[in-house]
């Protein structure tokens, strides 16, 4: 408040505040006295002096550089937590005190500055709040204060931000590299970042001329560049109380070897079969050994470092966001407007603690106690065994493993027994594995099989050791499965999409935008009178456009989805940065056995071989009922022959629990139940008892091989049997060409095409005499030779009862849909027919490798051998299927891949490597891909997916980023994860097109104000902008539920494609052509006066809260907020991914507040709301306005005092005509606004002074004019409903589709439906799949692809 009578004091204070007319360079340091130039010149010398010193740091440093024998590093062996290949170096840098010195003075500028920057905004307050008045005296006033306080201000935050973005990379250029890691103090750690092999997941039809690559070439060179700086982690070495020099790097421990000067990850070691048995025999380690070890490989713990409360602090605020946020905290703060500035200032702090304390800390707690493993375990050392805790196992242990669910405390391989584990953790699936010990051969190996996991729970333990399996550590701390784990949730793969790839050139537009709003400020345009005051606007401007909500909300959206996930569709996520991924998905790769069929299988028939002639079928009851299972063993005692029976009995890994339980594969469990022999150990005996069979040596599953077996010896005729199942061509092509009977390949086709899993078994027996080490010695090539045939084992695969239609409606969503699955080529074909993926009847073409070494295409459903020709106009339009060897012949020959790749429909044979690679071919067609898989052999497929879903009964595993267990394992739990991605990322667009239409509308109409009259907006207009807008309507907007049913296109994803573009330009034009229209409107009325707060009442620059009492700024403030809300809500609209906004309560409760709030606003008579915000605001009221006593007090002066409206201007005039002086004369609420008497001024009543029924100066506006602004606001919120709801969701954006799928057609033929690219209309084109049905063709045109 400025008082009405002019005493010396106050006449002193204003001469210290007076503005100067124009702000020349020459000017501007006539506002700032000795002191503050003493100030600005202190900084700029320390500045200028510490950059000099970093040169000649720098120059030395590169001297140094120049020196070293090898500059480019040593390679660094890292263990990648999810498998993906990743190249790191280390160099050897020693510690500098003066490097340090000159790091750490610009740390401790950054600090003593903020803490000035902090203490003499506070002091710029004096007069308001009572602070020492010594720093405005000292320093001339405001003005004065100001000059060096902005100086400071720049210099801090821009040091801050590079301190934060580049604080690893500057602590190695404060250090000196040195030729030896023995004289290294630190460890530079370095990963070479792949640029060129990460696939864009670009548009096809989206291009750009030579200029666009030009400006994409530059940018792509800055990012390398930052990237390669930003990807470096400095550690230091430490030295162990034994002086063993190491360093820790993502929880692994690497200790320095002196042969050749590096560090080497310790905690894993890899043994033979020979060395393990050999091991157990010697005694175990010695206690020398074992100490050794220790020294070495550390403990067996996993070190997980959880900060203390104030170092969590620290480290989350020593982020960018928070620096950003610092700018527009404390310009806003300084800005004469300290209630928005503690609003952001509470709001960063309270966001940033409650993120640090209350998010990450206790999640690293969780995982630090994820990590921990208190047990103890029985040790053989010495030849002894002892009781030690778990952290104390090393290298080497040979362990007693105990049962009962005991958690494995390290990695490790059976030496005798055997375990029965549970490895939900590892694949997701609570399935027990059975795991047998290694054979003590020379030719035996190591498999997964024999080998066990830390963190899995062991079900049961039997063996020679009281009872208990033995097994040797081969893993410890970190690099045990368990730790792999731990450092996977630690150290996250970042997950790269095309929005937050595209997010940088955005900023980089909006930087654009902002320097040319600066040139605008800086012009004669605006006329503020006070460089300092244009400084200001600047910064505030900064912290306008770059909104620090946008990338908050993003992460609001996912987190929401992620809850929903969870909640309503019991799908666990891990990473919900990959949700709206899922949105994208164009191809889904699933597995077959347990994805689209069920988990088990039904052993529903045998078919024996004698002389080289199929038997008659025996089939089998697959009802668990006590009657079936006595049928069932009849049937296997009387009808299949002895061999059979006994390869049914025997040939499996099927163990049992103590309770009886069967543990094993389904496939095998499914036999053994049916053929009802008794497992105990290694003895299997008959259920009559009768026969008995002892397993001599297990073949363990081979994926090379595609086989597994057994060797047995029968009780009864003591002859020695080797036994070996596999698919049925693999028996056929290991078996003695004359015992394979002639029709085998016709019979066995004619089953895989019915649908049914088919294993062939052979069989031979050994010669007699043979003891048990001659038969352990033989290698298994030895034991698979000479096989006769001996039957066919026919299981059945039911497919889920909802299989079929899940993948119907993945084709309505224009998903491609494909199965990559380890059986056999013709079950695959049957399987797909079923569930939809192939049509019924489809014409199909077989590829498999023939004897040439080319692929030959055969007609499955002809019993012809003929090869097809695959061009041929019969077969033009068919669909593929290849086997694994096929396959790996097309992955060599791109050229003839590239020919066929989208017909391919059917993978068969697939190993783990090859869905890999199916997987990994699909997305370097820049097709967002994902996967479905039980676990199992679909975890290195599950991970190399953009999305991959584990169908698991475990809430989360390595497997992949989503699991779910929901309704026996449904498949249409891959349609609700797509549904909810999508429905995601349409949210996470929305809320960024709100807050770029914010950054533009805000700024541009803030602008016109300023160049048109120097005015503003009220202080409360740009609170109710931040917190009822920009953070409670936003979140309203992320609500929002997905539609019921996917539609056949996908939402966009680019941030600067056609449609983003459209529907943040239209409500940005719109607006700021409402607001030309409405200013129009008002200046062509006899009433209005144009009011300059700057020029016509003298108010100072600094006092922006008080420049929005006018005519003008209740214009702007009603189209800014009505345009900004408009945004939001047509924005959260629904159409084809979210349902419809009736279905938001949330948003549309908010959305009528506000434009209730709105009406009133502009129809109502001068209130006190309406003075709270400005509009329709007269004296009386804007002075009744401090009963509203919390919003009085949050108040930086506009509510509560005295209203400026343009009337202030007939006052001033007559009081300084009447010789008020020597400074103007402003209303003081402590007068009642009014002149003091005896002046002669317009009475209060004249109309010249109250209008419209208001009283004293006002911004009132007549009862006519009120409704054409009210036909113009309604206009312009009509046009952008409309807009939305017919343009960018109607029959525009449809016709506009249909147009570019028949480009597509054109541009790609068949290509086409494989499409994941954003059409020039904005909206994404992909089309139903060509194998659809007309039906199926006709649905996915329903209008439930667009709801709302």
């Amino acid at each position: 408040s400025i008082a009405t009578s002019p005493p010396a004091a106050w006449r002193a204070a204003r001469r210290a505040y007076r503005p100067i007319a124009c702000y020349r360079p020459s000017r501007m340091m006539a506002q700032i006295n000795d002191l503050g130039i003493a100030v600005c010149l202190a900084v700029g010398i320390f500045v200028s002096m510490n950059l000099a010193l970093n040169v000649l740091f720098m120059l030395y440093r590169k001297r140094r550089v120049a020196q070293l024998s090898d500059p480019s590093g040593i390679p660094l062996k890292f263990h990648s937590p999810d498998d993906a290949p990743r190249t790191f170096k280390q160099f050897a840098f020693r510690w500098s005190a003066a490097g340090a010195t000159l790091l750490y003075s610009w740390v401790g500028f950054f600090v003593a500055g903020y803490v000035y920057m902090v203490f003499f905004c506070w002091l710029s307050y004096a007069p308001q709040f009572g602070a020492p008045t010594f720093a405005l005296e000292a320093f001339g006033g405001w003005n004065g204060l100001m000059g060096p306080w902005l100086v400071i201000f720049t210099a801090i935050h821009v040091i801050g931000m590079a301190l934060i973005m580049l604080w690893e990379a500057l602590r190695t250029r404060f250090m000196i590299p040195v030729d030896s890691m023995t004289e290294a103090t630190h460890v530079m750690i370095e990963e070479d970042v792949p640029f060129q092999t990460d696939e864009e997941l670009v548009d096809p039809d989206i291009v750009g001329g030579p200029s666009m690559r030009d400006v994409k070439r530059v940018a792509k060179t800055l990012s390398q560049r930052y990237k390669r700086a930003v990807a470096r982690t400095v550690v230091p070495i430490s030295r162990d109380a034994d002086g063993t020099r190491c360093i820790e790097y993502t929880c692994v421990r690497y200790v320095h070897s002196e042969s050749d000067d590096c560090f080497h990850p310790t905690g894993a070691v890899q043994y033979t079969a020979p060395q393990v048995h050999a091991a157990l025999r010697s005694g175990g380690l010695t206690a020398a050994q074992a100490s050794s070890s220790l020294k070495t490989c550390g403990r067996n713990e996993i070190n997980v470092y959880v900060p203390g409360i104030l170092e969590s602090l620290i480290k989350e605020f020593s982020d960018f966001t928070y620096v950003f946020n610092s700018i527009g905290t404390w310009s806003y703060m300084v800005y004469s407007s300290w209630n928005i500035g503690i609003f952001w200032l509470l709001m960063t702090v309270g966001s940033g603690m409650f993120r640090s304390l209350f998010i990450v800390r206790p999640n690293q707690k969780k995982i630090h106690q994820l990590a921990q493993l208190h047990t103890e375990c029985e040790v053989l050392r010495d030849g002894k065994w002892s009781i030690r805790e778990a952290g104390d196992i090393v290298l080497g242990d040979i362990i007693a493993v105990d049962g009962s669910s005991a958690t494995l405390p390290c990695d490790g391989v059976v030496i005798e027994g055997s375990l029965v584990v549970n490895e939900a953790m590892l694949t997701g699936e609570p399935m027990p594995i059975q795991k047998m010990p290694v054979e003590n051969s020379q030719g035996a190996s190591i498999t997964k099989k024999n080998e066990a996991y830390a963190g899995t729970m062991c079900m049961q333990s039997t063996g020679p050791h009281n009872g208990r399996a033995v097994m040797i550590a081969t893993a410890v701390g970190a690099l045990t499965t368990r730790g792999q784990l731990v450092r996977m949730v630690l150290f996250p793969t970042s997950v790269r999409f095309k929005y937050t790839d595209q997010l940088p050139t955005v900023y980089g537009i909006i930087c654009i935008y902002m320097v040319l709003l600066c040139s605008i400020y800086m012009s004669p345009l605006v006329q503020l009178h006070s460089w300092i005051a244009v400084y200001l606007m600047v910064v505030n401007t900064i912290a306008m456009c770059l909104s620090p909500m946008l990338p908050v909300s993003m992460v609001m959206g996912q987190s929401v989805t992620a809850t929903r996930l969870e909640n309503a569709h019991e799908i666990h996520c891990l990473q919900p940065g990959r949700i709206p991924i899922a949105g994208k998905i164009s191809t889904m790769v699933f597995d077959k056995t347990g994805t689209i069929t069920k988990d088990g299988m039904d052993f529903d028939a045998v078919v024996s071989v004698e002389n080289r002639t199929f038997s008659d079928e025996v089939h089998f009851h697959p009802d668990d009922t006590e009657v079936a299972e006595a049928a069932n063993r009849a049937a296997v005692a009387s009808q299949v022959p002895e061999r059979l029976r006994h390869a049914l009995a025997c040939c499996h890994t099927v163990t049992s629990l103590k309770d009886g339980t069967l543990v094993g594969n389904q496939v095998e469990v499914s036999m053994v139940r049916t053929v009802g022999w008794s497992v105990e150990g290694d003895v299997l005996t008959s259920p009559s008892g009768d026969e008995q069979l002892h397993v001599v040596k297990k073949l363990d599953f081979d994926h090379c091989r595609m086989t597994s077996g057994v060797v047995v010896r029968c009780s009864r005729t003591n002859n020695t049997e080797v036994f070996v199942k596999g698919s049925y061509e693999k028996v056929q092509s290991i078996c003695d060409p004359a015992s394979v009977p002639l029709d085998y390949v016709p019979k066995t086709q004619a089953y895989a095409k019915q649908g049914y899993y088919v294993l062939g078994i052979a069989t031979k027996t050994l010669p007699p005499g043979l003891s048990q080490q001659q038969i352990a010695d033989l290698t298994r090539d030895g034991l698979e030779a000479g096989l006769s045939v001996c039957g066919l084992l026919l299981f059945r695969n039911e497919i889920k009862k909802d299989s079929r239609k899940a993948i119907k409606e993945l084709r309505r969503g224009a998903i491609r849909s494909v199965i990559c699955t380890g059986d056999n080529a013709l079950t695959g074909i049957s399987i797909g027919r079923q569930c939809s993926i192939l049509p019924e009847n489809a014409r199909v073409l077989l590829g498999d490798l023939g004897p040439s070494g080319a692929i030959e295409w055969r007609d499955p459903d002809s019993d012809s051998p003929q090869t097809q020709d695959l061009n041929g106009p019969e077969f033009e339009e068919c669909k593929l299927a290849v086997t694994q060897g096929a396959w790996r012949y097309l992955h060599r020959n791109p050229s003839e891949l590239e020919e066929i790749w989208y017909r391919l429909v059917i993978f068969a044979r697939m190993k783990p490597e090859d869905k890999i690679n199916v997987v990994k071919y699909f997305q370097s067609r820049a097709l967002v891909t994902g996967m479905c898989g039980d676990g199992g052999n679909d975890c290195g497929g599950l991970r190399a997916a953009h999305a991959g879903l584990a169908l698991s009964d475990a809430e989360a595993s390595m497997v992949s980023p989503f699991s779910s267990g929901r309704d026996g394992k449904s498949l249409m739990t891959v349609v609700d994860l797509i549904r909810e991605g999508r429905a995601c990322l349409s949210t996470n667009m929305a809320t960024f097109q709100y807050f770029i239409v914010y950054s533009f509308m805000l700024t541009t109409i803030r602008t016109i104000l300023l160049i048109y009259a120097a005015v503003g907006l009220g202080e409360f207009v740009w609170l109710t902008m931040d917190v009822g807008i920009g953070m409670v309507m936003v979140w309203t907007m992320t609500q929002s539920r997905p539609t019921k049913y996917l539609c056949n296109y996908r939402p966009t994803a680019t941030l600067l494609g056609p449609r983003t573009i459209t529907a943040i330009a239209f409500p940005y034009v719109s607006s700021i052509v409402t607001l030309m229209v409405c200013e129009a409107l008002l200046w062509r009325t006899e009433w209005y006066v144009k009011l300059n707060p700057i020029t016509d009442i003298h108010l100072l620059a600094s006092l922006w809260m008080l420049r929005g009492d006018t005519y003008d700024s209740a214009l702007g403030m009603l189209v800014l907020i009505l345009g900004l809300v408009n945004t939001a809500y047509v924005n959260t609209y629904g159409g084809s991914f979210r349902r419809n906004i009736a279905f938001n309560y949330g948003i549309n409760v908010v959305y009528m507040i506000f434009l209730f709030s709105l009406a009133w606003l502009l129809f109502s008579t001068p209130t006190q709301f309406n003075c709270v915000y400005r509009v329709n605001c007269d004296m009386q009221q804007s002075l009744d306005a401090r009963e509203l006593a919390p919003l009085a007090a949050f108040s930086a002066g506009g509510v509560g005092g005295c209203f400026l409206g343009p009337q202030v201007k007939v006052w001033q005039r007559e009081m300084t005509e009447h010789g008020w002086g020597p400074d103007f004369w402003l209303p003081d609420k402590e007068q009642g606004c009014l002149p003091p008497p005896g002046y002669g001024t317009t009475p209060l009543e004249s109309e010249e002074i109250s209008q419209f029924g208001c009283v004293g100066p006002n911004n009132c506006y007549p009862e006519g004019f009120k409704w054409e602004i009210a036909a113009v606001l309604f206009v312009f919120t009509l046009a952008n409903h409309v807009f939305t709801k017919f343009v960018l969701q109607g029959c525009v954006a449809e016709r506009l589709r249909r147009k570019q799928r028949q480009r597509d057609d054109k541009m790609y033929d068949h290509a086409h439906e494989d499409s994941d690219s954003d059409d020039e209309s904005g909206i994404e084109t992909s089309h139903s799949s060509t194998e659809a049905s007309d039906e199926d063709l006709r649905v996915s045109q329903r209008p439930i692809c667009n709801e709302s």
